[in-house]
């Protein structure tokens, strides 16, 4: 059992502030919550201590001091949950701190441009580090990732080998969505729609534009448009199935506008490969959306339910579906990162030199049972068509 402390960096924003609650609310020991604002760090942790009699430790760093991110990380046994976002701007620090140390690392992030440069960049440094890095663990997109499992083990169950699974991303609401968005979530879908995304094809990560492609998926007899993007499942689903040989990923946020926004990044596209637009492009979602500027209500996120959707194919024919409730985007996200955390903090990566290590999907990182058990623990709920 590893004996590391848990680090909440980003403690004081929307998305960590809810996560601060779930590892209270776990009563993991040895937790630091981390950020840039020492009286907030510290009104935080005292209501933490009397809402649930649960000690913890505060620390000051900033990304813009690197070396403050650093310093949060000091030992390989060290578990470092980063909020900080959006992750293409501000993440840099706490992954190459815990990176650099061989730590264990747990993001929130759901930017594939971040996404790929954990898997391809930080990944095989993180294998010669012996750094777990465990990217994107929240809504984006560990429930596509547990939903595209049990939609391939069906299919194999039944006698098919997959080579395609569509993964489709929804929430069921009764809020307006703009009421379901919080300041870094907006930030962070500003800044991605200028930069490249991907896909895997034909047995190959394949670099594309952001919502090139638009599908349909029927949930409750009612039809759901939704836009490609690029998850961390066009890594992780053809670790589980190698004889895959496409993987698409939507996100339906977009509702009855999806078309039009595929259309409008059809038309900027080509625009996008000027070397000046992206900058510009951060810049201006930073000032829209400067980032943690706060998020739904309780009640709003009350209002609001998971719903993601696997199907698994043989050629054209749709040969299994797997449909994925759970609580809100924001609440369930916090419950995967503090899950998370405390398993890794318990051994669940495996202990000592046995530890996996490199950027890992959710299946590689905890194993398939484990996995499965621990999202049904914080309110996944799977269901077979």
């Amino acid at each position: 059992m590893s004996s590391g402390r848990v680090i909440l960096f980003g403690a004081t924003g929307y998305t960590g502030h809810l996560t601060a609650e779930a590892l209270a609310r776990r009563g993991v020991p040895g937790t630091i919550l981390a950020g840039r604002n020492a009286p907030r760090l510290r009104r935080l942790a005292d209501t933490l201590e009397e809402a649930h009699d649960w000690q913890c430790e505060i620390a000051e760093a900033d990304v813009s001091t690197p070396v403050s991110v650093n310093e949060l990380v000091d030992s390989p046994q060290d578990i470092l949950i980063s909020t900080v976002g959006p992750f293409t701007r501000f993440g840099k620090p706490a992954i190459e701190a815990a990176t650099s140390t061989g730590a264990v690392y747990i993001d929130s992030t759901g930017e594939p441009p971040f996404v790929r440069r954990v898997f391809e960049h930080y990944g095989p440094r993180a294998k010669r580090t012996g750094a777990s890095l465990i990217t994107a663990f929240g809504y984006d997109y560990v429930p596509g990732n547990l939903a595209g499992l049990l939609a391939i083990r069906a299919a194999e169950a039944d006698g098919f080998i997959p080579t395609r699974v569509d993964v489709g991303y929804f929430v069921q609401k009764t809020a307006d969505t703009r009421r379901l968005v919080s300041g870094g979530t907006l930030a962070s879908s500003l800044a991605i729609m200028t930069e490249p995304s991907f896909a895997f094809r034909n047995g190959a990560l394949a670099t594309v534009r952001p919502a090139a492609d638009v599908r349909s998926f029927t949930i409750d007899g009612r039809q759901w448009d939704a836009l490609s993007i690029g998850g961390t499942e066009n890594f992780t689903l053809p670790e589980v199935e190698p004889r895959l040989r496409d993987v698409r990923v939507f996100i339906g946020w977009a509702g009855s506008r999806t078309r039009t926004v595929s259309t409008v990044g059809r038309i900027l596209e080509p625009f996008t490969r000027l070397p000046v637009l992206p900058g510009m492009a951060t810049a201006l979602a930073a000032r829209i959306a400067p980032g943690s500027t706060g998020g739904p209500a309780p009640e709003d996120r009350a209002s609001a339910r998971t719903c993601v959707v696997a199907e698994a194919f043989t050629g054209d024919r749709r040969i299994s579906s797997v449909t994925v409730t759970g609580p809100s985007p924001y609440d369930l996200t916090a419950d995967l990162l503090a899950w998370a955390a405390d398993t890794a903090r318990r051994g669940g990566l495996g202990a000592g030199a046995a530890r996996r290590s490199g950027a890992l999907g959710p299946v590689e990182a905890f194993g398939e049972d484990a996995f499965v058990v621990g999202a049904s623990s914080i309110g996944l709920t799977a269901t077979d068509e």
